[in-house]
């Protein structure tokens, strides 16, 4: 039988409570582009552009049934949006400017993570690969941003 090459995440989809304020979100706060690859249907589901991914959002029909991207239980826990190091420290700025939660921050060896939760409470990633970014070694601090103070110490 012949192996089937994955060639990478089509797109990941999420359903929302209100579509027009999270299409904002993600496309005002994150920065996202509703899409020209496939037709939106206004109202009920959009999809914008993630690289060569595409991130789908749907307008949610049952308000009591609730399973966002989250920490624990089974089932989703996040899904990351890939950034450009020199980028990272924007992004925080960026989502605490418009009052999104963030969790935490970290700057590991060779990633760095930013999580973060959209209007319904899904959590998101935005990560950084700073020595593919070809940053200096010299900005390699292994660092943990604590966002209620909005600093970053080492650890």
């Amino acid at each position: 039988m012949t192996m089937i090459k994955i060639l990478g995440i089509d797109h990941v989809a999420v359903n929302v409570r209100d579509i027009d304020k999270a299409v904002e979100f993600y496309t005002k706060v994150i920065g996202l582009k509703i899409t020209q690859r496939e037709p939106s249907k206004p109202g009920i589901e959009y999809f914008l552009d993630c690289g060569p991914s595409l991130i789908g959002i749907i307008q949610a029909k049952d308000f009591d049934k609730n399973h966002p991207f989250a920490n624990e239980g089974l089932g989703a826990n996040h899904f990351s949006f890939r950034i450009h190091a020199n980028d990272f420290e924007a992004m925080i700025a960026r989502l605490e400017a418009n009052h999104v939660k963030i969790e935490f921050a970290k700057k590991r060896e060779k990633s760095w993570s930013l999580y973060f939760y959209d209007l319904d409470g899904n959590k998101l990633e935005a990560t950084a690969w700073p020595m593919e970014d070809g940053l200096h070694p010299t900005h390699l601090k292994k660092e943990i941003y604590d966002p209620h103070k909005q600093m970053w110490k080492a650890y």
